[in-house]
């Protein structure tokens, strides 16, 4: 409608939009209903050309806000899984069904040292000193990152110019440095809530 027509007639409008966050189909609170209820208005405007990345919790049980398809990028998905990342792709079940891809960030522990030391090295980042949930959420964010990298040689190199990463609150902040560093042709945008 009005709002695909609008998006087209402005040059420097997102082709291409992931956006990232620990409630895309988890539902805890308020940036959920956020996502979830401008979903419709991005799926309405850029048609499957919008995917929301998430954590995988559910591995092996059914969860009711994500309905897996296998037919979804599925030479992308051999691709990823033959990198080593661990995804399910599908539809998250909220008006306007948006593409959500799931990641299983656990692997990722094994590297945590790492992946902060480059933190650091990159951007002064200091995870010396952070508490509670800090390591888990920087992981999913590592991995949310990985997922965004790999879709994009893999997907979308060749295809469209002006694709955005959207990180939602701390618990994306690192994925958003990661993209920043590893494909810079990708704009990252930071939003807290």
């Amino acid at each position: 409608g009005f709002n695909k027509v609008r998006m087209n007639k402005l040059k420097n409008s997102p082709e291409f939009i992931f956006e990232s966050s620990w409630e895309v189909c988890n539902k805890l609170g308020g940036i959920y209903t956020v996502l979830s209820t401008r979903a419709k208005t991005l799926q309405d405007t850029l048609e499957d050309k919008v995917i929301f990345i998430g954590p995988d919790f559910w591995k092996g049980k059914k969860n009711p806000l994500f309905k897996e398809d296998s037919k979804l990028f599925k030479s992308w998905k051999q691709t990823a899984q033959e990198e080593g990342l661990q995804v399910r792709i599908g539809r998250w079940n909220i008006p306007g069904k948006p593409i959500a891809i799931l990641v299983d960030f656990m692997p990722y522990f094994s590297i945590k040292d790492q992946i902060y030391t480059d933190l650091w090295n990159d951007y002064q980042v200091d995870s010396l000193h952070a508490y509670g949930d800090y390591d888990e959420a920087s992981m999913f964010s590592y991995a949310a990152g990985l997922v965004v990298e790999s879709f994009y040689h893999h997907e979308l190199e060749t295809k469209y110019n002006n694709i955005i990463y959207q990180a939602h609150e701390w618990m994306t902040g690192l994925g958003a440095l990661y993209i920043n560093k590893n494909v810079p042709q990708i704009a990252t945008i930071f939003t807290t809530h």
